[in-house]
């Protein structure tokens, strides 16, 4: 069986950014280099060091933790100096607003893949499924206790202290970002299973299986969008997923208008379109090193799942 990330560096994420960087402006711009670390535990400790909150420091995406990873992060002061392990900052610059969640074009990745002998074969287009960075061990499972509003069952599965039953306070403790990230990778577990019910009735190339449950890869690409379920997606379901998506619901016991969540109003979330295609461009292969660039919101070790046998 093949490896994957059996050290960082045999696996380089570069971010291609499409931040508007000036000469001045009211928050500084830096590149951000880590090696075996997560993206928002680094913030935190940012964040930590310069006696500012994490939300104050602005980034595009997480990137992958086993790994050497480059990214923009934005800072709202001029003057930074701190010291993370296994972290470099690089100022490039400044801008007029912090930098969020989609700026930026995609990714350029270098992985090494150890442990195999067979071919790999050229790739243009890949399936867009969310790969188990998304979920870790309970992520999906957690967004759906907030989800379904059972916020004790959430409390107890992230083992946090609450006092008085009080389950809203003890979730409020934790940043934002991570909360949403809970919520998001339940939607992610949804849109994974109805993009495999979908492409199970097309012309099926292979079938991996990973913990959530089985990823179908196809052989011909197509013009297919998929929405993520939240409040609202059902306006923008097709008649080719309309039942795909109403079975998985009732499997789950969830309804639409479940994912606003008045007790944390900033937990609600509404659908949203995501191609189930996507293109895989400047693909190649050096001996036992693939090199290729995907759009924003993608990853590369589905990439990796369909190509290798």
């Amino acid at each position: 069986m093949y490896k994957l990330k059996e050290k960082p560096e045999d696996f380089i994420v570069r971010e291609k950014s499409n931040v508007n960087i000036k000469d001045q402006g009211r928050f500084s711009y830096f590149k951000l280099t880590k090696k075996n670390r997560n993206t928002l535990d680094v913030v935190k400790e940012i964040a930590k060091q310069l006696g500012i909150k994490e939300n104050e420091i602005g980034f595009a995406g997480s990137k992958d933790k086993h790994a050497i990873t480059e990214q923009l992060i934005s800072i709202p002061r001029k003057k930074v100096e701190v010291n993370v392990e296994n972290v470099s900052l690089e100022f490039v610059g400044y801008g007029d607003k912090p930098i969020s969640l989609g700026d930026l074009e995609g990714n350029y990745f270098e992985i090494v893949i150890s442990n195999y002998s067979g071919k790999i074969d050229n790739i243009n287009f890949v399936e867009n499924y969310f790969d188990e960075q998304r979920f870790s061990k309970s992520n999906a499972r957690v967004g759906k206790h907030l989800v379904k509003k059972e916020f004790k069952e959430a409390c107890a599965v992230l083992g946090l202290d609450v006092v008085k039953n009080n389950f809203i306070g003890a979730l409020s403790k934790i940043p934002m970002r991570m909360l949403r990230m809970y919520v998001n990778a339940y939607q992610s577990y949804l849109w994974n299973e109805t993009v495999a019910s979908v492409l199970r009735m097309k012309d099926v190339l292979k079938k991996v299986d990973y913990s959530l449950g089985t990823f179908v890869f196809v052989k011909k690409c197509e013009d297919l969008q998929i929405p993520l379920i939240g409040f609202g997606s059902d306006e923008f379901e097709s008649d080719e997923v309309k039942e795909v998506i109403k079975n998985i619901m009732k499997k789950e016991g969830i309804r639409y208008k479940d994912f606003i969540i008045k007790q944390i109003p900033q937990l609600t979330l509404e659908g949203e379109l995501r191609d189930v295609f996507i293109d895989v461009k400047g693909f190649k292969v050096t001996k036992n090193k693939v090199s290729f660039f995907l759009q924003k919101g993608s990853y590369a070790t589905m990439v990796i799942k369909k190509v290798l046998d």
